[in-house]
């Protein structure tokens, strides 16, 4: 029984041992998009502290708590202006929280906004080119 007892230890350490000495996969190595960050802090230097950056080539996102001090629609405008400059993005896809919550989703073109910055088209033109929907 003794005997039976040591050879079942001994083939359960042997396989703990095998498991242990197999090579593991490196961790991988988490790089932050450098633009994610340099936007994240355009938006801070206004008081915008609360968002969430993710810039990819189809669209820059950004997720924001409106702070208490600031209108929406000047927070908005200014994250265009700063996504549009910032990021090489083909849109930009502002969602906008209050107090934690959904209020509402912008969507613009960043080639809209960038016209818009270089005057060749009006203030007006661009709110027509704006799509805003509720998230309540």
């Amino acid at each position: 029984m003794k005997k039976k007892l040591l050879i079942g230890l001994a083939v359960v350490l042997a396989f703990v041992i095998i498991i242990l000495s197999l090579p593991t996969q490196p961790e991988p190595e988490i790089t932050p998009n450098p633009l994610n960050t340099g936007l994240y802090l355009a938006l801070a230097s206004v008081g915008i502290e609360d968002a969430v950056v993710d810039i990819t080539p189809e669209r820059a996102l950004i997720r924001y708590n409106l702070p208490a001090n600031m209108s929406k629609e000047s927070a908005n405008y200014y994250i265009m202006g700063a996504a549009a400059t910032i990021a090489n993005s083909s849109k930009i896809v502002i969602q906008v929280y209050e107090n934690f919550m959904p209020v509402e989703e912008v969507v613009v073109s960043t080639e809209d906004v960038l016209a818009f910055i270089n005057g060749t088209i009006s203030y007006k033109e661009l709110e027509k080119r704006i799509e805003t929907k509720s998230l309540k």
